[in-house]
């Protein structure tokens, strides 16, 4: 599908690009990516297979369509095209923006190729087009699955003529979603200093974050559905929001009658996509490219502090290694990943912004139903609304599971088969006993302060059995799956794809322990019984971990 795709993309960039942009260069810098995204190249201490590892993204595609299929009945359930078609292209505009920031951030910012590229009579233009073309390759099959049912509903139910104009439509909002987000890393690039571009753009993603997850709590629940019109009118602010010049330009194209604000629409609908694209080429790509140069460039180099007796200073790591570990191998682990998700930028960009979903948790608590929040903080003491603090670290730090087996850096793994380890599994215990100190154990200890000041003593059994609930679906998770050593494989599009579909199965799962949890409650003494059963599952899991051999390491 990828093929096909690029075919079409490239097929675009000559109509709207024709100078100083290398086509053939282009193509091969192109064709070169996808397949080095359809491969895993690491350090391996089994046998390699040539089987692409394409069901990652499979997944996510299937489950972007599901969502499509959801938002598609829209089509069929409101009859008034312009809140239906802006609704749909709000939808696309969103998950594409998403898309960008949370899954392809780390090819966004992808320098490992400048080694290889820069070098070469390569002019920026056509490097930077080659990155974008990259993108929107992978973009395109997000748009194909996310608008298939929606597209196919607006042709059943507003015929060919709208439904072909729905697809253009489709395609500029993704062009202008990924203007959008190459306008505002061009902008940090632009003005930041090279040292600090990773660690603004690293805040840059997890403000956004918290926008839109907040935002697509929070406003809902302020919408009075009683006093919603089903109309939607042409107001001044309209001509800000690009889904309502692709709504009202479609109901041009359905009453086949354009008065002034629609002829505007359209003009703004087809054209403004079309100019940022080559304002984005004309003078974004050489900025952006040097920039990107730069970058790879730089080092990550981090000062050693030394104090005065000419000694190394023990960092916290250092200290809390041998109080949670239990051997040497796994204080090395615990170590190493400590500093690593300290230094290692791709990690933060990826795994911090994941922290912003607490939040959307708590905002979801405050003011479920669409209460009154004086009315709903009045009565939330005598809510079981705590357990959901107790289970909301399990969303956060899971996703790190993944997440700490990747680094550009990769190659540098063979340390690990360097050296005579029997039992590599305290290297993974070590990390992952990294990940419960560091980054569960403060998320528990502000929810557990939160919860005691609001619920009282009552729920700290509660917060003991949820605190090894945690742990132990936190184990289950990391043992079901394909165990890799610590930041020992390469950064692959198609495995890093599909944070979404981690999202909905993680809500899965803290649903039912919610739930299960909730039924406990029911008998007084059954929360107490359970806790030394939770943390022997923990400590049976931590051994079992800890006892991997070199046949349970995935290569």
């Amino acid at each position: 599908m990828d093929k096909l795709i690029l075919r079409f993309v490239l097929f675009l960039a000559k109509i709207f690009l024709k100078k100083d942009v290398d086509f053939e260069k282009l193509k091969i810098i192109a064709e070169t990516k996808l397949i080095m995204d359809r491969r895993r190249v690491r350090v391996t201490m089994k046998k390699q297979t040539n089987k692409e590892p394409n069901n990652q993204m499979l997944t996510t595609l299937i489950v972007y369509s599901i969502l499509g299929l959801f938002i598609g009945i829209l089509v069929l359930t409101l009859k008034e095209i312009v809140m239906t078609m802006t609704i749909i292209h709000s939808y696309v505009l969103f998950m594409m923006a998403m898309t960008l920031i949370t899954d392809f951030s780390s090819v966004l910012l992808d320098t490992t190729d400048n080694q290889i590229i820069l070098p070469r009579p390569v002019n920026s233009k056509t490097f930077f087009v080659a990155r974008l073309v990259h993108i929107l390759v992978y973009l395109l099959q997000f748009t194909v699955a996310l608008a298939l049912f929606p597209v196919i509903f607006i042709f059943i139910g507003y015929g060919i003529l709208v439904g072909l104009a729905s697809i253009i439509t489709i395609l500029l909002t993704v062009l202008f979603a990924v203007f959008i987000t190459y306008l505002l890393y061009g902008l940090i690039l632009k003005l930041s200093s090279e040292e600090k571009i990773k660690d603004i753009i690293s805040g840059f993603q997890i403000a956004m974050t918290i926008i839109f997850a907040v935002g697509f709590q929070i406003v809902p629940r302020l919408i009075n559905i009683e006093n919603l019109k089903i109309t939607m009118p042409i107001h001044w602010y309209t001509y800000l929001l690009p889904p309502m010049w692709m709504a009202n330009a479609l109901q041009a194209v359905q009453q086949l009658k354009v008065d002034g604000p629609h002829f505007i629409m359209i003009l703004m609908a087809v054209a403004l996509p079309v100019f940022t694209f080559w304002v984005m080429i004309k003078f974004l790509a050489p900025s952006f490219a040097k920039k990107m140069a730069a970058m790879g460039n730089a080092g990550a180099q981090e000062e050693i502090v030394i104090n005065a007796a000419g000694q190394q200073k023990k960092g916290l790591s250092e200290k809390l290694a041998p109080i949670v570990c239990i051997n040497k191998t796994e204080q090395a682990g615990f170590e190493m990943a400590w500093k690593m998700t300290a230094r290692d930028k791709g990690f933060k960009i990826q795994f911090y912004p994941s922290l912003a979903y607490i939040l959307v948790f708590v905002f979801i608590i405050v003011f479920k139903r669409g209460e009154n929040f004086a009315n709903t903080w009045a009565t939330l003491g005598t809510s079981k609304s705590f357990l959901w603090c107790v289970y909301l670290p399990m969303f956060t730090i899971s996703a790190a599971v993944s997440l700490i087996a990747f680094n550009e850096n990769f190659a540098a793994s063979w340390v690990y088969i360097s050296r005579p380890l029997q039992q590599p599994g305290s290297l993974i215990s070590g990390a992952l006993k990294m990940l419960l100190v560091k980054f569960f154990a403060p998320i528990i200890l502000i929810l557990f302060a939160f919860s005691y000041y609001v619920w009282g003593y009552k729920i700290i059994d509660d917060f003991m059995l949820g605190i090894f609930n945690n742990i132990l679906v936190f184990l289950i998770i990391s043992h079901v799956g394909k165990s890799y050593l610590p930041f020992s494989m390469q950064p692959n599009v198609n495995q890093q794809s599909g944070k979404f579909v981690r999202v909905f199965i993680q809500m899965a799962i803290i649903g039912s322990l919610v739930g299960l949890h909730y039924l406990a409650l029911k008998v007084w003494w059954l929360v107490a019984v359970l806790i030394p059963f939770s943390a022997a599952g923990c400590y049976f899991l931590f051994r079992t971990v800890q006892n991997y051999s070199w046949q349970k390491i995935s290569s």
